[in-house]
């Protein structure tokens, strides 16, 4: 029969297994964020090289 101390410890046990994937999820989180905020930086590089692109061909055609 499964004693009371036992339950006891296996709740113990799931809340810290549930802290521990709150924590793994908070930390993917923050992780996509700096994801996301690097895309927008590349994204941005290039439109700014595709900008100089188009200058310099204009120039080329004057």
């Amino acid at each position: 029969m499964i004693t009371f101390e036992q339950l006891s410890e296996r709740k113990e046990t799931i809340i810290e297994d549930i802290r521990k994937v709150e924590e793994t999820i908070a930390n993917l989180d923050a992780q996509r964020s700096q994801l996301q905020a690097n895309l927008y930086a590349l994204q941005g590089a290039t439109q700014q090289i595709d900008y100089f692109l188009e200058m310099k061909e204009e120039k080329t055609n004057e």
